[in-house]
């Protein structure tokens, strides 16, 4: 992929070990190569006051420099009081004037909240949306992310250690670049899109089907031909056979796609090869290697998969 897009990194906390800091790092290494991030500070900004335009504060200068910027954001919050912290909407305050020159219309967003508690920071994921409506920042709906107990996620070091977290970073990411690209009027290329098929598979034999399901035709011809045999066609009977499918694996599970073939050309693509399989299928620990060929289409300016057909390359242990 030849284009690049700068991406801003806003962080709701300010404290300097915040776990919701750690988390934001933990993303960016995690970045395709398309999304270059850069942490935006929003720490030294002074309280919004319209007064001040008179003789504009150098940090505000900065602020809304750096966010002119770039071309897409993510925003990672803490909740405070079932809200967002006060920095951060200071921060929206302070990009969106002058009048007629905020900085935020049109940029694609994606939005991270992140909690030691349980409930993921649900109020302040949604209280930042609302504000971001208003603003005309199209934030980016599936996959959403409450990321709850994140403080127990990280080694001494502030390392991520939780796989399950990782795993759903790296697909938020990717389905974001999707979601930059498609606001951009641009396709995303399809070996790229494959690096989205592959977290889905990754998700998928973890038990969370909700990442392919994103990718899965919801109109038109779709088949899928699974290892056991026989046939399934339609669109939805498709979407329901994998829903049902994904809850039969456990958790912890490894799995790989080792793509041996790929392309695609006028609106089609497909990828051929085998898939590693390693953990736990109804509670039994089964390893398997399956031939696959898979089948997409571009439909609305996304790849779309239509077809999937496995068969096993072995004998399963």
């Amino acid at each position: 992929m030849n284009h690049v897009f700068d991406v801003a990194i806003l962080v709701g906390s300010l404290r300097k070990a915040s776990i919701t800091r750690k988390m934001a790092h933990a993303l960016v290494e995690r970045a395709p190569k398309s999304l270059r991030c850069k942490f935006v500070e929003i720490g030294d900004l002074p309280l919004y006051n319209e007064d001040l335009e008179a003789e504009t504060p150098p940090a505000w200068q900065r602020f809304r420099d750096e966010m002119a910027s770039v071309q897409a954001v993510i925003f990672l919050t803490p909740e405070y009081n079932r809200s967002i912290p006060g920095a951060l909407k200071n921060a929206i305050d302070v990009g969106s004037r002058p009048m007629k020159s905020s900085v935020w219309p049109g940029k694609p967003a994606g939005i991270l909240s992140v909690t030691p508690g349980k409930m993921g920071a649900f109020g302040a994921n949604h209280a930042l949306r609302q504000a971001l409506v208003f603003l005309n920042v199209p934030a980016m709906q599936q996959p959403e992310a409450y990321i709850g107990g994140a403080a127990e996620m990280f080694d001494e070091a502030g390392k991520l250690t939780n796989d399950e977290t990782s795993r759903h970073l790296t697909h938020y990411l990717l389905a974001f670049e999707n979601w930059v690209f498609k606001l951009a009027g641009m396709t995303q290329d399809f070996e790229s899109f494959l690096d989205l098929r592959k977290a889905a598979a990754d998700a998928y034999s973890n038990g969370d089907g909700s990442p392919l399901d994103a990718l899965v035709t919801t109109e038109g011809p779709a088949t899928f031909f699974p290892p056991t045999g026989g046939m399934i066609s339609g669109a939805q009977e498709v979407r329901d056979r994998y829903s049902r499918d994904a809850s039969v694996f456990g958790s912890n599970s490894k799995n790989h796609l080792e793509i041996l073939q790929s392309g695609a050309s006028g609106g089609v693509g497909f990828w051929t090869g085998f898939q590693h399989f390693e953990g736990a299928i109804m509670g039994n620990e089964v390893k398997l290697k399956l031939r696959i060929t898979e089948l997409f289409r571009q439909i609305n300016g996304e790849w779309k998969l239509v077809h999937r057909h496995a068969d096993p390359a072995g004998d399963p242990k």
